[in-house]
């Protein structure tokens, strides 16, 4: 089937689509369940939430023992950055990286790390695939566990913050800016307010994302709509959405697939805190703020573009195409997606099995607010249970994939978004963003709006149970019939009552 072709593809048929499609598009080769990577959000991994010891714990549980904890306290309270341990090791430190990239964004870090190997010779990287995000979390918190090898810099999805920060085996990459003088002023500003909490940076920066609004540019004229200006708020968004419907360009506005994460976008873009003390960064979050006007606002504009049938629901889209995929077909007008799922489908479309798609990308409609994107995708963090020449060596590949010219290899070997404010001027990012405009959409996005604690985003230890609870709260609303108010409040009550045990069970 062509992307072309104006087969309907019926909601429950979607899923098989996607299957028999995702190879081709290449959704799954960001790594992780996302987007990013999961750009919003990873599926449950069973006990991987919990970074403390419980008594029933099997061998297989992914909590560190009894124990780990207080080692994990003095190396952290010890441990500041060993910068000058590699010139003491007097030979070559070997390291181990563990990541969660596929297929050509798996090429493109090998590619770096291959370069860092061959730029200098104090520091030989083996570069470990681990599978996606949860897995990789899974066997770090394993191995923490059961005391078995840890590498030596691993990366990990941004969500994992308060978790990683809670496991005390990380040391926090602010130990080496500070002990080192390490210039930050080239760094987005919002990629380092993410993985700050308490005034640290936790992990070094690495791969991020954001969500973009892909659209077909022949459904927005034959709809009436200048393809030019996508709408740049709900309302908006759901205008273009009737007119296309009303239009017959498309049985359905747009495709939605059930994603906690648009929801906490929703609130960054309009500058309000998702969870309390201050997005959970001044101080231990205990509960989230989703019962409230601007909660009310999303839900209700949800459940009503679902309910007038103006949007296609996919449901929970483990593959991230499925709405992708309701585009192709001629189902929908418009999706958000990843932006690091760009360069699959740009790469897709160019082979001409989609003659009658014509992209465009704009950044995510919002709400009226103060406030900004948050950050997606991932960061490096640097074990405490490592050598100091290992720490060092970790440090140093650590800063190398954050250099401009790295980011911007990155950049346009995968689609995602350069970190680096100078990396936008070299070269290879002017010829891309020329033959590809739709590319910048997302470093412009990064770089808008405000910088504040709501677009900061949230810090919370039980992250995976906040998203299950709004996801189940979305498919209540958009199934069972369920109110807005009704399923804010189920979602409320669930995702605090998770927070509530985690915090219990570290002492929080």
């Amino acid at each position: 089937m062509s992307l072309g072709d104006a087969t309907t593809v019926k909601p429950k048929n979607l899923i098989c689509l996607g299957l028999a499609a995702v190879a081709a598009l290449g959704i799954l080769a960001c790594g992780g369940d996302d987007d990013d990577d999961d750009e919003n959000g990873a599926t449950a991994v069973e006990g991987a939430q919990d970074p403390t010891p419980q008594d029933d714990a099997s061998p297989e549980s992914t909590e560190p023992e009894e124990g780990d904890e207080d080692e994990g306290q003095d190396n952290q309270a010890e441990s500041a950055c060993p910068i000058g341990a590699l010139d003491e090791a007097g030979e070559p430190v070997s390291i181990t990286f563990w990541h969660a990239m596929t297929a050509s964004n798996e090429e493109t870090l090998s590619e770096l790390v291959g370069e860092f190997n061959a730029a200098q010779d104090r520091v030989e990287v083996e570069l470990i695939f681990q599978g996606t995000y949860n897995e990789t979390i899974d066997k770090y918190l394993t191995a923490l566990r059961s005391g078995g090898d840890l590498p030596d810099i691993v990366q990990l999805e941004e969500t994992t913050l308060r978790l990683m920060i809670d496991s005390q085996s990380a040391l926090p990459v602010q130990e080496c800016i500070d002990a080192e003088d390490y210039d930050l002023s080239d760094y987005a500003e919002r990629v380092l307010a993410y993985f700050t909490v308490e005034d640290q940076i936790w992990p070094m920066p690495f791969s991020i994302s954001n969500p973009v609004l892909l659209y077909n540019r022949n459904d927005f004229e034959a709809a009436g709509l200048d393809p030019d200006s996508p709408p740049l708020t709900l309302d908006e968004l759901r205008q273009a959405a009737q007119a296309i419907v009303d239009s017959g360009a498309a049985e359905y506005g747009m495709s939605l697939d059930t994603q906690a994460g648009y929801i906490e976008q929703l609130f960054a873009l309009a500058g309000v805190d998702f969870a309390n003390s201050a997005n959970g960064r001044d101080g231990r979050a205990t509960e989230v703020l989703i019962e409230s006007e601007t909660g009310l606002e999303i839900f209700s504009w949800l459940g009503g573009m679902v309910q007038d049938g103006l949007a296609l629901d996919v449901g929970r889209n483990p593959s991230n195409a499925d709405q992708l995929l309701a585009v192709g077909a001629g189902q929908a007008g418009m999706a958000l997606a990843t932006s690091a799922s760009l360069g699959s489908v740009f790469d897709i479309l160019e082979t001409g099995q989609f003659p009658d798609i014509e992209p465009g990308v704009g950044p995510m409609p919002s709400l009226p607010g103060e406030g900004g994107i948050l950050v997606s995708g991932s960061a490096l963090w640097i074990s405490n249970r490592s050598t100091p020449a290992e720490q060092e060596a970790a440090w140093e590949l650590a800063k190398f994939l954050g250099e401009p010219q790295s980011q911007a290899t990155w950049h346009v070997g995968t689609g995602y978004i350069p970190i680096r404010v100078s990396a936008a001027d070299l070269p290879e990012v002017e010829a891309l963003w020329a033959e590809r405009p739709h590319f910048r959409v997302a470093y412009d996005q990064l770089l808008d709006g405000v910088t504040n604690v709501a677009s900061s985003g949230p810090v919370m230890g039980a992250y995976i149970e906040v998203r299950e609870a709004v996801v189940s709260a979305m498919e209540a609303m958009f199934l069972e019939g369920a109110s807005p108010e009704d399923a804010l409040a189920a979602a409320a009550a669930e995702a605090n009552e998770a927070i509530e045990d985690y915090n219990s069970r570290v002492g929080g």
